[in-house]
């Protein structure tokens, strides 16, 4: 059996981990399977029945156009039809789509051979992309025009930014029109939420199903490490944290409030930061810059809680990493989000509750992370190791696990 599978990135970032980690799951189960990808970070000779989509100039024509009139996945044709002509070649049974909203695919385009081949197709909803009109997430904005119709989009300035068209409308139609044309399409939801959302859609599918992220919970793990000595607060309570969420507007009374409430021995880590971010920190944060695989198990470890002030998520990987890790995990309980943490050794606080909040993190403070290690770890081995999740990618490419989203 041939699977093909696509997305933005290979082996980097959590899309192209979760990518790599299925194809060499399949590749140890015998399956003839394939890859392809925009950009990786690892060698490509080295990449298994790999395939490079694209060049750089291509993605920067991709990126401006798209920016002109918000319609990311419009361009590439080109490129586009080099990649239809290597899968004609290959012949795959099933073709597993993954993140296509990186200026390097023309979807429309993809989505139509796909249909007039009868090709199996699986796609995974790492965010909302595949089912909206252009935006990666909406409840934030408060948003559900994609059940009905886009338009007037009130995303149109975050995440593929329309500096003059409001292109939200057409790009709707057209995703229902070229997904739902395909006879044997499954939905692949990163949780039940957003698979549950999906279904509200119009698009058509022969299954929806969710299938949680996995991390690799034999490296993910519990372990002593020197990382607090070599910042500096070996005897301090850490709470980490990442950039990208700690610094939206919204939670901007959030890191106000919470930085000063910090005792003389506690330290908040933030990482994530650039350059630029520092400034926008008060001086009271410790910034650690984005990090490889390696750093980030070092850092989960070093931290007592894991405090995550996100929004809207379809799932979040990070929080399950700090869990497998024994680190505690605080989140507010909204969108996927609310999914990736125990109800018992983790905290699921009201979104926008700043006071439940601060103090979710002062009652690890005072219990110690101790207590919630081995029940928060217990927890992801459970529900999110990526061997057993990912097997069920296998049933799906055969036509079984029909689980109708549960």
């Amino acid at each position: 059996m041939k699977i093909v599978e696509v997305n933005a990135t290979y082996n980097a970032g959590s899309t192209g981990t979760i990518m790599s980690d299925i194809h060499k799951l399949l590749l140890s189960s015998g399956f003839e399977s394939y890859v392809a990808y925009s950009t990786t970070d690892v060698d490509e000779n080295t990449i298994v029945n790999g395939y490079k989509i694209g060049g750089v100039f291509g993605k920067k024509v991709h990126a401006l156009l798209s920016r002109i009139g918000g319609k990311q996945g419009y361009y590439s044709s080109f490129a586009t039809r080099r990649f239809i002509k290597w899968l004609k070649g290959i012949k795959p049974d099933v073709v597993h789509l993954h993140n296509l909203h990186s200026n390097y695919i023309n979807l429309n385009m993809l989505l139509d051979f796909l249909a007039k081949a009868d090709i199996k197709t699986v796609i995974t909803l790492h965010d909302c992309w595949f089912y909206t009109g252009g935006c990666f997430h909406y409840t934030a904005v408060e948003c559900d025009k994609w059940k009905k119709g886009c338009g007037n989009c009130k995303a149109r300035n975050i995440g593929t930014k329309s500096y003059l068209f409001d292109s939200s409308q057409k790009i709707l139609k057209d995703r229902i029109k070229y997904l739902s044309a395909i006879k044997d399409l499954t939905v692949v939801g990163v949780s039940k939420w957003i698979t549950d959302e999906a279904k509200l859609s119009g698009i058509r599918a022969k299954r929806f199903v969710t299938v949680y992220n996995g991390v690799d919970t034999n490296f993910f793990k519990p372990q002593k490490d020197t990382l607090k000595e070599e910042l500096g607060i070996k005897d301090k309570f850490v709470v980490l944290g990442i950039a990208n969420k700690w610094l939206k507007p919204a939670n901007r009374e959030l890191l106000k409030e919470f930085t000063s409430s910090l005792k003389d021995d506690m330290a908040f880590v933030i990482m994530g930061v650039t350059e630029r971010d520092k400034a926008l920190l008060p001086k009271n944060v410790i910034t650690l810059p984005f990090m490889n695989k390696e750093k980030l198990r070092r850092t989960y470890n070093m931290a007592d809680v894991f405090a995550n002030c996100t929004r809207e998520e379809s799932f979040y990987l990070l929080k399950v990493e700090a869990g497998s890790s024994g680190t505690p995990v605080i989140t507010y309980a909204n969108t996927g989000a609310k999914e990736t943490v125990s109800d018992e050794f983790g905290f699921k606080v009201e979104t926008g509750n700043i006071k439940e909040f601060i103090d979710a993190v002062f009652t690890v403070y005072k219990i110690g992370k101790e207590k919630y290690q081995d029940g928060a770890r217990q927890f992801v081995i459970d529900n999110f190791d990526k061997d057993k999740n990912y097997e069920r990618f296998i049933k799906l490419y055969k036509g079984g696990d029909k689980n109708n989203g549960k």
